[in-house]
C-alpha cells in the first residue's frame, strides 16, 4: 500500500434521505451547502480533530463522537493504515436539522482517506466505512445520507448487508426548498425520531409505499419532477414524525399550493423539504411560502433553495 499524497482537502455535501416512502433506502445530495474537512498525515497513530466553521457548536472533537473521525478510526483499523490523521473540519451543513449534516462530514473523511492512501476502494466500500461513522450521531449505521454525499445525484440503497447501492442524476430543472424550524425537541434527535415508529406495518400501508417508493425511481429515471412529487407520500414512517414537527400540515399545504411537485419531512426532520419544477412554479416562492407555513404556528424557521448535487470530491492535495 503506498502513500501518494501527505495532505488533502475535500468537500461533501449535505443531503436529504427518504423522499417520503423511501425510508432509510432513498438519498438525494444537494449542491449546497457543504462540509469541508483538511486531512493531514501525521507520523504518530493517532486522531486529533478541529472542528471550526458556522454549526461547530457541540460538535465533538474526539474520534469516537465524531462521523468523520470513526469514520476515520475504522478505516485505519480496518485496513491496516499505519499512520495518523489530523482533521479539521469546517462545518458548512446545519446540524441536527434532518439534512445529513454528519454524513457529510463522514463522506468526506472516507473520501479523503481513500485518495491520500491510494486505497481504490469501491463505492460500495467506501459508502460502507462512511456508514460506519453516523454510529457517531445517530448510534447506528445507516448509508442513504452518506451515499448521497459520497455519489450525488439520487441515490437508492438495494442492500445493506453488503452495501449494495445505485445512483441516477436528478432533473435538471428540479429545485429543492428546504424549510427548517428553529425547535429545540425531540424531533432534532434522530434516535427519538425513530422510537416513535411503528413496530408493525400492515399490508395496505406496505402495499402503499412499495408503489409510491417505486414510482419515484421511475420519476427520476424518467427526469419527470412531477412523477417524482406526487409520490412522495409515506403511509408508515411520516404520519408518526409529522406529530414532532409543529406545523407540519400548513408547511405542507402551503408549499403545494404555491405549486410544489412534493413535499416531506427530511430525512428524521425537523426539516422539511419540497421539490419544485422549476418550468411550472418559482422555488423562492415555494421556500417563502413554507417559512411562513412555520410562521402560521408560530415557530421561527429559515428556508433555502438548492438543486440536486454531485457527490464528496477532493479539492487540493499536496
Amino acid at each position: 500500500m503506498v502513500k501518494v499524497k501527505h495532505r488533502v482537502v475535500i468537500e461533501a455535501p449535505a443531503s436529504t434521505a427518504n423522499l417520503g416512502p423511501g425510508f432509510d433506502i432513498f438519498g438525494l445530495a444537494f449542491s449546497s451547502p457543504q462540509d469541508r474537512i483538511t486531512i493531514t498525515v501525521e507520523p504518530r497513530p493517532t486522531i486529533r480533530i478541529h472542528v471550526s466553521g458556522a454549526y461547530a457548536k457541540g460538535i465533538p472533537d474526539s474520534p469516537k463522537g465524531n462521523s468523520a473521525g470513526l469514520a476515520a478510526q475504522s478505516m485505519i483499523k480496518e485496513l491496516g493504515l499505519n499512520s495518523g490523521l489530523t482533521m479539521k473540519i469546517e462545518k458548512g451543513v446545519p446540524v441536527a436539522m434532518g439534512l445529513g449534516s454528519s454524513g457529510a462530514s463522514a463522506a468526506a473523511a472516507a473520501i479523503g482517506i481513500n485518495f491520500l492512501f491510494d486505497l481504490s476502494l469501491s463505492q460500495n466500500e467506501l459508502i460502507r466505512f462512511a456508514a460506519m461513522g453516523e454510529r457517531a450521531s445517530a448510534g447506528f449505521e445507516h448509508a442513504d445520507n452518506v451515499s448521497a454525499s459520497i455519489l450525488g445525484g439520487f441515490v437508492i440503497i438495494r442492500s445493506y448487508k453488503p452495501i449494495d447501492v445505485t445512483s441516477l442524476e436528478a432533473p435538471l430543472n428540479m429545485a429543492i426548498c428546504v424549510a427548517s424550524p428553529a425547535i429545540r425537541t425531540a424531533a432534532r434527535k434522530t434516535g427519538v425520531a425513530r422510537s416513535v415508529l411503528p413496530k408493525k406495518i400492515s399490508l395496505k400501508n406496505m402495499i402503499a409505499n412499495v408503489g409510491n417508493a417505486s414510482t419515484i425511481v421511475a420519476g427520476f429515471a424518467a427526469k419527470n419532477v412531477d412523477l417524482i412529487g406526487k409520490a412522495m407520500q409515506d403511509a408508515v414512517v411520516e404520519p408518526a414524525r409529522a406529530q414532532l414537527i409543529p406545523g407540519y400540515s400548513k408547511v405542507r399545504e402551503k408549499a403545494l399550493k404555491f405549486g410544489a411537485s412534493g413535499v416531506a419531512i427530511s430525512g428524521a426532520g425537523p426539516s422539511i423539504i419540497a421539490l419544485v419544477d422549476e418550468n411550472k412554479a418559482d422555488p423562492f416562492t415555494v421556500a417563502e411560502a413554507m417559512r411562513e407555513g412555520f410562521d402560521w404556528v408560530g415557530v421561527r424557521s429559515s428556508s433555502f433553495v438548492t438543486k440536486a448535487g454531485r457527490g464528496a470530491r477532493v479539492i487540493e492535495a499536496e
